[in-house]
C-alpha cells in the first residue's frame, strides 16, 4: 500500500561540510537541489554543522528494544536529532552530500547516519522514501564513501534511483566537472520521479495486494 504521498514531493537535504556555501560539496549539492525543484518538488536545506547532533551511544549493544526514536532523543541524547527524526518521518525523502575526510564521511555526517539507526530498529521507519548521496573529495576516497553510505540507506529501506551516487574529484570548482554536475541534477529531478513511481510504499512484509 501507499503511505500518504504528498502532492509536492518534499525533500530534505543534509550538507555535511563544515565550510557550508564556501564548499565543494554545497555546490555539487545545488544541482541537486535545483533538479528536484525543477521537478516540481520542494526541500529543506539542512547544514548539519549548524545543529547540535551527539555520537550514538550504542544502546542497540546493551539492549536492542531501548534503540527507538523516544529512547534515542531523550536523557544524555536531548539533541537536534529529536526534530530531524521527525523531519524525516514527514519528508518523501532526503539527500545527504559531504566532504571525504581521510576516505570517509565528515564526523557530524557520522553522528548523523548512526543516530538514524533508532529509526530502523523501530520498525524500518524509513522504508519506502527515496534517498541520494553525494561526495567531493581532494582524491581517492568519494566513490567508497559513497557505496558505504548507500549501503547503510539500502538496509533501511530506502530506494535509490539512477544517477544516486554523485561526486566530484579534485581541488578545482566543482563547475570545472560538468558530468559530475549533470550527474548531481539528474539525481534530483530522479529523487522526484522515483517517488511518484514507487516513493513511500511499504516493501516488507509484502502485503497481499502487493503480489
Amino acid at each position: 500500500m501507499i503511505r500518504g504521498m504528498h502532492e509536492t514531493p518534499h525533500f530534505l537535504a543534509f550538507q555535511g561540510s563544515p565550510r557550508k556555501e564556501a564548499s565543494h560539496t554545497h555546490r555539487l549539492l545545488q544541482e541537486t537541489l535545483r533538479g528536484i525543484a525543477e521537478a516540481g518538488g520542494s526541500y529543506r536545506l539542512i547544514h548539519l554543522i549548524d545543529l547540535p547532533i551527539r555520537p550514538c551511544l550504542g544502546c542497540y549493544s546493551e539492549d536492542p528494544a531501548s534503540c527507538n526514536p523516544r529512547h534515542c532523543t531523550e536523557g544524555q541524547l536531548a539533541d537536534a536529532m529529536k526534530g530531524l527524526h521527525q523531519s524525516l518521518l514527514a519528508a518523501d525523502g532526503f539527500v545527504l552530500a559531504t566532504p571525504v575526510y581521510w576516505f570517509g564521511p565528515t564526523g557530524w555526517v557520522k553522528n548523523f547516519v548512526d543516530r538514524l539507526t533508532a529509526l530502523e530498529n523501530a520498525g524500518k521507519l524509513l522504508e519506502g522514501k527515496v534517498a541520494g548521496v553525494l561526495a567531493c573529495a581532494e582524491e581517492v576516497g568519494a566513490a567508497h564513501t559513497l557505496m558505504h553510505l548507500m549501503a547503510i540507506f539500502n538496509d533501511m529501506g530506502l530506494l535509490m534511483p539512477p544517477y544516486s551516487l554523485v561526486y566530484h574529484i579534485g581541488r578545482e570548482p566543482v563547475e570545472q566537472d560538468p558530468e559530475a554536475l549533470e550527474y548531481a541534477y539528474r539525481l534530483g529531478r530522479n529523487l522526484v520521479r522515483l517517488h511518484r513511481l514507487a516513493g513511500n510504499r511499504a516493501w516488507w512484509p509484502l502485503d497481499a495486494d502487493d503480489l
